[in-house]
């Protein structure tokens, strides 16, 4: 069940604060969180926000790899 339009861009500063979410409140590491968020937000299809949205995506796993 999608609740963010697939019409809207989602911005790296989204993805950082998603991520670190999902760190926090699960105990999760990075690849751990990058795993449930390719299943649990984008539900298997990393292009399903649009191109943009994803490369705002992959920029926030990369800062947060440092």
């Amino acid at each position: 069940m999608k609740k963010i339009s697939s019409g809207s861009v989602l911005g790296k500063a989204y993805f950082l604060s998603y991520l670190q979410l999902v760190m926090n409140s699960r105990g999760f590491d990075l690849d751990q969180a990058t795993a449930d968020t390719w299943q649990t937000f984008f539900q298997g299809d990393l292009c399903a926000f649009g191109q943009q949205t994803y490369e705002n995506y992959l920029s926030a796993v990369d800062e947060l790899r440092g």
